[in-house]
């Protein structure tokens, strides 16, 4: 599917970023407040499981557009917003497999609701940003991709730390 195109890309990159890291290593945090590498990928998780329950009700409901939204100021790293609570990683450790079953499990889940929609639907249909307000589906599917290429730079600082 060409819209998940990037997605997919970033998300195997992040998979190499990680490759043969034991969990001692994905679990260490670069500094007190900071999140470890293992905690980043358990959060993009949870943001990937939210947005396709988003996108889900998004395409059940009625007609609306949106305008296009700045979304990709999400790479900018010198701003910072805290993640909603319900995306804020566990301080438990994790395994790799464990969180790579989860990322796996998400992605295959917002591809399969996208594969049984109607793109058509996707620019019509839209549901709020907590920053950026009502964005359609189609942004919201290129947002996971800006989201997360955003977090493999934080990865990679992470890991260039510990």
């Amino acid at each position: 599917m060409q819209m998940m195109e990037h997605n997919d890309a970033i998300r195997e990159e992040i998979y190499k970023t990680v490759a043969g890291l034991s969990a001692e290593t994905l679990n260490r945090k670069p500094a007190e407040g900071k999140w470890s590498p293992i905690q980043v990928m358990e959060h993009l998780y949870l943001m990937e499981r939210g947005i396709t329950a988003g996108i889900a009700a998004a395409l059940k409901s009625g007609e609306a557009a949106a305008d296009p939204k700045p979304y990709r100021l999400t790479l900018d790293r010198s701003r910072y917003i805290d993640a909603p609570a319900a995306f804020v990683p566990t301080e438990e450790l994790l395994l790799p497999a464990d969180v790579r079953a989860r990322l796996d499990q998400s992605r295959a889940e917002l591809r399969a609701l996208l594969e049984a929609s109607d793109s058509s639907l996707w620019a019509r249909r839209v549901y709020p940003h907590p920053v950026f307000g009502p964005m359609d589906v189609a942004q919201w599917v290129d947002f996971i991709g800006v989201h997360e290429e955003r977090h493999l730079a934080q990865i990679r600082e992470a890991l260039a730390a510990c």
